[in-house]
C-alpha cells in the first residue's frame, strides 16, 4: 500500500457511511487486513497467497461479466477476452477543449445524467460552484491513442510514477490529500493496485462537499468521450455503483463488485499512463501503446515490468511445466516456502517458511539467473527448474545480523505445554471451564452426539464463553459444580427435549439466576439453523459441515468462533430446508464447507454458494480428519497465543476445547494417541504457537505426543 500523503483523520460522516451504507464493519475489516483500504472488489479467498491449482492451471469456469471490472478470479488470458475489451482507438487530431468546455459536456458523468441515479447526499448548484476548476494546462492538437483493456497480468505491487504524480496532482489540488496506490498481490483478483497502476482516492459520497469533488473529478476525466482520461492513460474510473471504461467511452454503467465505491474513488490506468509517458506529462501524445507486461505461460503469473514493451501480448501461450507445488505468491508462510528456500540455497534458522523481502530477492536473483521467468512468484516454472536443480551444494551466504541493541529487549520466556483433562467427558468440559471468568455466558449441549456441540461451541467461541455438556435426562455432578462455580450470566441449552430433557432445563434454571433458554428445534439441522439466529444478518462468513458425520467438522467450531460466525449442517446430497432459510437470512458474504464432495457433494457445494452475497465458497478438506483440521489452522497467523490439542478418535474433547480455542484466537489440531502427523507438525511450526493445550488425558493423549508438541512451541 502506498504511504498515503496526509491523512486528516476519520470524517464523522464516514464513520456513518461506513456502517449504514458500505460494507459491514466486520467484513470491513475482514478486507482491510487483506491489504484493501477500502474493500475494493475483493472476494475474500481461502489463502491469498496461494493459488488453487484449478486457477494456475486454467480450469475456472470462463463466464464473463458485462466490463472487466465486474470479474472474479485470476485474469483471463488475451485469447479469452471479449472483443469489445479490446478495442483500440488510434491518435486523433483535436481542438483541445477548454475545462468549462469539458465540465459543461452533454457526456460524460454529470452532463450524461449518470449523477442523478447515484447513492449519497442530494447536491445543490451551490455544492458543485464551491469545487475549484479542474487542473489545466497547455496541450497539443493530438489526443493520445486509446489502448484496448490492459488486464494486471504480473505481481509488481510497486507504485508506478506516473500514477503517483496523476494521485499527486488531484489530491493537492482538490485539497484531499489521502490516497492509496499499490498494495500485496493476492489470488482471486485481478486489481491493477498489483502493478502500481491503480489510486484509490478517499471521497465520501454522504457528505456532500466530497460528493461534489468526487462527481466533478468523474466529469472532467469522462467528459467528451474521455479526453482527458486519453491525455493521462486512465483506463477505468469506479465512484458510487458506476463504473466507465476508456474501451467504450461513451457511457457509464453499473457496477457490481464487492464494494459500492460510495467511500472512494477508484482510478486505474493503462502502462502508458501509469509510466507518465502521456501527453499531459510530457506533450508527447501516445501513438504506439505499451502492452505492458505478457504471460510466457497460460494462466501464470507475467514477468514484472521491465520497460516499453510495443508489442501484443500473445493469444497462443504454452502450457506451464508441471510441478507438484501450487503457485504460491509473496507473503504466504508455509512449508512450501520452506522447500523453495532450501531450492534456492537458504540453510538452518534461514528456512523459515516466510516469503517475505528476503526471499522474495533472491528468488528474482535465482530467476534471472537461470532464464525463468522473472515473476517474483514462486511460480510453476520456477518450481519445476528448482526441482530438476536441487538444492545446491553452495548455499547463499546468510543475511549479515542487524547490530546488537546496545540494551536489548528480553526475550519472552517460552510458553508451554499444558493438559486439562477428566476422568469422563463431562469432567474435561468442566475443567476447560475454569479457563473462563466467573459471570461468562454459559453454552450447555448433549454429551452423547456431537452436531449439537459443535453448533454450540462456535457460539461460545465467538462469545466468550465455556460449553459443558450434559446427558439427556440428567446434569453429571462435575457439570453442576461448574455451573455453581462460573454464575454465568446467561444460559443457553443447545439441543431439542429429545436432545437434553425438560428435567435437566428445569435442573439448570434452578441452579443459577441466569436467564436461561433454549436453541433447539426437531433435529440437529434445525438446532444449528437456531443458532445460527443469535448471529447478525450480513456477517462475513458461515461454516457448514456434514450432519451425518463429524471428524471433517471437530476443528469447525474454533474457526467459526475465530470468525464470529456460526456452523451449519446439510446432509451429503441435499441442503435441509432449516438450513436453507438460515443461509438467506444470514446472507454471508462467503461460505466455507467442511469435508470432501462425499461428505457435501457438489450440487449442495452450488446451493450453499449461491446463498451468498459474493458467490464465494472455499472447501476445505484433507484425505482424514487430522490433515483436515492442519488445512484449517493453516489460515491463522503467525504467533497466535494457543493452540488446542486433542483426540481425532473421539469429538467431545475436541469441541470441548474448541470453545476455549475459539476465545483465544487460535487452532483445534487433531492427534492420535502416540503420534502427531507430518501434516499437523508443519502447521504447527509455521504457527510458532506460545502455548499448546493439551485436551484429554493420557488414556487418549500420550505423555510421548506431549513431548513432541514441546518442540512446537514458538
Amino acid at each position: 500500500m502506498a504511504d498515503p500523503v496526509t491523512d486528516p483523520g476519520v470524517d464523522p460522516a464516514v464513520d456513518l457511511h461506513e456502517e449504514d451504507h458500505g460494507h459491514a464493519a466486520g467484513e470491513r475489516l475482514t478486507l482491510q487486513g487483506l491489504g484493501d483500504p477500502f474493500a475494493e472488489g475483493l472476494v475474500v479467498p481461502a489463502d491469498p497467497y496461494v493459488v488453487p491449482e484449478e486457477e494456475s492451471g486454467g480450469n475456472s469456469v470462463e463466464t464473463f461479466p458485462e466490463s472487466p471490472m465486474d470479474w472474479i478470479g485470476a485474469p483471463p488470458d488475451p485469447a479469452d477476452l471479449p472483443v469489445e475489451w479490446l478495442t483500440e482507438q488510434p491518435a486523433v487530431e483535436i481542438e483541445p477543449s477548454s475545462t468549462e468546455q469539458l465540465m459543461d459536456a452533454e457526456d460524460g458523468y454529470l452532463g450524461g445524467g449518470f449523477a442523478a441515479d447515484s447513492d449519497g447526499a442530494v447536491l445543490t448548484d451551490a455544492d458543485l460552484m464551491s469545487v475549484p476548476a479542474p487542473p489545466s494546462k497547455d496541450l497539443p492538437g493530438t489526443l493520445d491513442a486509446a489502448p484496448p483493456w490492459q488486464y494486471s497480468y504480473s505481481c509488481d505491487p510497486n507504485d508506478k510514477p506516473g500514477m503517483v504524480a496523476f494521485a499527486n496532482l488531484v489530491s493537492n489540488h482538490y485539497n484531499k490529500p489521502t490516497w492509496y496506490g499499490s498494495r500485496p498481490c493476492k489470488h482471486g483478483d485481478n486489481s491493477q493496485h498489483y502493478e502500481g497502476r491503480a489510486m484509490d482516492w478517499r471521497m465520501n459520497a454522504y457528505s456532500a462537499g466530497d460528493k461534489a469533488i468526487g462527481d466533478s473529478v468523474a466529469q472532467w476525466i469522462t467528459a467528451n468521450n474521455g479526453e482527458i482520461a486519453r491525455r493521462f492513460g486512465v483506463q477505468s474510473v469506479i465512484w458510487n455503483r458506476k463504473a466507465w471504461y476508456l474501451y467504450k467511452p461513451g457511457s457509464w454503467e453499473n457496477y457490481y463488485g464487492a464494494s459500492p465505491h460510495t467511500d472512494h474513488l477508484h482510478i486505474s490506468f493503462s502502462w502508458d499512463g501509469a509510466m507518465g509517458r502521456t501527453s499531459w506529462w510530457d506533450g508527447t501524445p501516445v501513438t504506439t501503446h505499451d502492452y505492458g507486461t505478457c504471460r510466457v505461460y497460460a494462466h501464470q503469473y507475467a514477468p514484472r515490468y521491465q520497460g516499453f514493451n510495443g508489442t501484443p501480448c500473445s493469444t497462443s501461450l504454452p502450457t506451464a511445466p508441471y510441478a507438484p507445488y501450487p503457485v504460491t505468491l509473496p507473503g504466504a508462510n508455509n512449508s512450501n516456502v520452506r522447500q523453495a528456500q532450501r531450492y534456492l540455497g537458504f540453510t538452518g534458522s534461514d528456512v523459515d517458511g516466510s516469503f517475505g523481502p528476503l526471499t522474495l530477492q533472491v528468488l528474482l536473483n535465482y530467476q534471472a539467473a537461470h532464464a525463468l521467468p522473472w515473476t517474483g512468484v514462486l511460480d510453476k516454472a520456477s518450481w519445476a527448474y528448482m526441482i530438476e536443480a536441487g538444492i545446491p551444494s553452495d548455499p547463499v551466504p546468510p543475511p549479515t545480523p542487524p547490530a546488537p541493541d546496545p540494551d536489548p529487549i528480553p526475550e519472552p520466556s517460552p510458553g508451554e505445554v499444558t493438559r486439562i483433562s477428566g476422568v469422563n467427558r463431562y469432567e474435561t468440559a468442566a475443567e476447560i471451564s475454569m479457563t473462563f471468568p466467573t459471570g461468562s455466558p454459559l453454552f450447555l449441549t448433549v454429551g452423547e452426539d456431537y452436531p449439537d456441540a459443535l453448533a454450540a461451541a462456535a457460539r461460545a467461541g465467538s462469545q466468550g464463553g465455556p460449553v459443558l455438556l450434559a446427558k439427556s435426562d440428567s446434569l453429571p455432578l462435575q457439570t453442576r459444580d461448574a455451573i455453581l462455580r462460573l454464575k454465568p450470566s446467561s444460559v443457553t441449552i443447545v439441543g431439542g427435549k429429545g436432545a437434553i430433557s425438560s428435567a435437566v432445563y428445569n435442573e439448570v434454571d434452578a441452579l443459577t439466576s441466569a436467564p436461561v433458554k433454549r436453541l433447539g428445534g426437531a433435529n440437529r439441522y434445525e438446532t444449528a439453523g437456531h443458532v445460527a439466529g443469535q448471529f447478525p444478518s450480513g456477517l462475513d462468513v458461515v461454516y457448514v459441515a456434514t450432519g451425518t458425520n463429524y471428524p471433517d467438522a471437530l476443528a469447525a467450531a474454533a474457526r467459526a468462533g475465530y470468525n464470529n460466525g456460526p456452523v451449519l449442517l446439510v446432509q451429503p446430497n441435499q441442503v435441509p430446508s432449516v438450513t436453507r432459510s438460515a443461509m438467506t437470512r444470514l446472507k454471508p458474504y462467503r461460505v466455507v464447507v467442511l469435508g470432501g464432495e462425499t461428505a457435501v457433494s457438489p450440487a449442495v457445494a452450488s446451493e450453499l454458494r449461491s446463498l451468498t452475497r459474493s458467490g464465494t465458497l472455499q472447501r476445505v478438506f484433507g484425505p482424514d480428519r487430522y490433515a483436515t483440521a492442519a488445512e484449517l489452522a493453516s489460515y491463522y497467523p503467525n504467533g497466535v497465543d494457543t493452540v488446542v490439542v486433542a483426540t481425532g478418535q473421539e469429538f467431545p474433547d475436541a469441541l470441548s476445547g474448541a470453545a476455549h480455542a475459539g476465545d483465544a484466537h487460535g487452532p483445534v489440531l487433531l492427534v492420535t494417541k502416540n503420534g502427531v502427523f507430518q501434516n499437523t507438525r508443519d502447521v504447527l511450526e509455521a504457527l510458532g504457537a506460545k502455548n499448546i493445550l493439551v485436551v484429554g488425558g493420557t488414556s487418549v493423549i500420550s505423555t510421548k505426543v506431549e513431548g513432541i508438541l514441546e518442540d512446537y512451541l514458538g
